[in-house]
């Protein structure tokens, strides 16, 4: 049960695309996103006993599923699951292994303001190239739980790796989508997450 004091939380996302070379703003795009019922059970918990949440970090993740967020997700709608085929015998007598990650969370900077807590990750321009990001999400977890996510050698199916809550024993807390952006190596990509206690 959420406590009375923190039972309003709103929160909205801002994704700002600038340019690599110059920092000139392109884009941005400005909305409300969906605090799920995790996180308003977990901000309930932390507003009770902080000690809960000093083992875990804040992290953003970015995904491409067009979709409606609700309150009950557990994850993006469509991460981004990447591969890497490595050799597990010799070079004389190779044994190739398909390996599967998920590898763009970024740890967020956060900044608290009042009420209202602020926060931010960028993706620089060697990040996420090649991929329509249209969501994101706002998640707490261990860090080595997120490390995890993209050690090769872990996962030998990418089926794992949709349920960050399972995979990485996540609180996902928030879920966003927005107007694609394109995501290439001209471009650095900034989200802001803002949750907001009334």
């Amino acid at each position: 049960m959420v406590p009375k004091e923190i039972k309003n939380v709103k929160g909205r996302v801002k994704v700002v695309v600038r340019d690599a070379r110059t920092g000139e703003v392109l884009k941005v795009i400005e909305k409300e996103n969906v605090i799920t019922d995790a996180g308003k059970a977990f901000a309930a918990d932390a507003y009770a006993n902080f000690v809960l949440t000093r083992s875990r970090a804040w992290y953003i993740d970015i995904g491409t599923g067009i979709c409606d967020p609700t309150p009950q997700d557990q994850d993006l709608c469509s991460p981004i699951i990447e591969s890497v085929t490595i050799n597990t015998g010799t070079e004389e007598n190779p044994n190739w292994v398909t390996y599967y990650i998920r590898r763009w969370a970024k740890q967020a900077d956060v900044t608290v303001q009042n009420n209202t807590v602020i926060f931010h990750a960028r993706w620089m321009p060697e990040d996420a190239n090649g991929y329509s990001i249209c969501e994101e999400i706002l998640f707490a977890a261990t860090p080595a739980r997120v490390t995890y996510l993209y050690t090769p050698r872990a996962w030998l199916s990418p089926d794992p790796l949709k349920n960050i809550t399972q995979s990485a024993d996540a609180i996902v807390a928030q879920h966003a989508s927005f107007s694609c952006v394109s995501k290439t190596p001209s471009i650095l990509l900034d989200i802001y997450v803002t949750i907001t206690f009334t």
